[in-house]
């Protein structure tokens, strides 16, 4: 009963994303507030990222949307080593805002591009206030043909390699230097990633700095 009561008083660390769900369905900043009974200005600040609500405010935005943030919520790699075949699993919460692929293209013997096979990806994961978790692939290979394992479930095929929480500032200094490491093998898609990566920051709300802004006048 006490862990119950105690969970139901801690922060709520989606709760931007929670409050940005009924903001997209129509709901103002004022009837949230009124709902979780609590102020407009604390709304505010959640929908900003400052402030979590804890579950019991936010039970009844839950009790609606609660589903929709569970499902979006996390998403599970794997990884094999190669020489040992051991298998480690793993789970990673948070809402995804950058998968990006970097794609081998495979030419014929007359240098026709017969395909493109993705070989390597980033997956960045938004957890919670300023704190992102990327997740480094590669695709998984047959060790005697060295072909491309593939399979219908697209996140089968990817060797996994989680790395250690960043901050917004060292989430674009680490794609930014990925993105030099991998320009001459895959130009076209290293190129675009350190513009996609800010795009997608500043789509979901986050403050990226060495932008040139140029607002509109209302």
């Amino acid at each position: 009963m006490d862990k119950s009561k105690n969970s139901k008083k801690k922060p709520f660390k989606w709760t931007r994303e929670l409050v940005r769900l009924a903001l997209n369905d129509g709901w103002t900043q004022q009837e949230i507030a009124e709902k979780c009974r609590t102020q407009q200005s604390i709304v505010s600040a959640w929908n900003k990222g400052s402030k979590q609500g804890t579950e019991q405010q936010l039970l009844p935005l839950l009790n609606i949307y609660g589903n929709k943030i569970r499902r979006n919520s996390f998403k599970v790699y794997w990884s094999l080593n190669t020489e040992t075949m051991e298998k480690t699993f793993y789970r990673v919460e948070g809402k995804v805002i950058l998968s990006q692929a970097f794609y081998d293209p495979r030419r014929d013997q007359r240098g026709k591009l017969v395909k493109k096979v993705p070989e390597l990806k980033l997956v960045v994961h938004h957890q919670g206030a300023d704190q992102f978790r990327v997740v480094s692939q590669s695709r998984l290979t047959f060790r005697h043909t060295n072909e491309e394992l593939d399979h219908s479930v697209e996140d089968a095929v990817w060797n996994s390699h989680v790395l250690e929480p960043l901050t917004t500032t060292q989430l674009i200094d680490f794609i930014d230097h990925y993105s030099n490491e991998k320009l001459s093998r895959y130009p076209s898609d290293a190129n675009t990633l350190p513009f996609l990566i800010r795009q997608s920051l500043l789509n979901h709300g986050f403050p990226v700095s060495g932008i040139v802004e140029y607002p509109a006048v209302w």
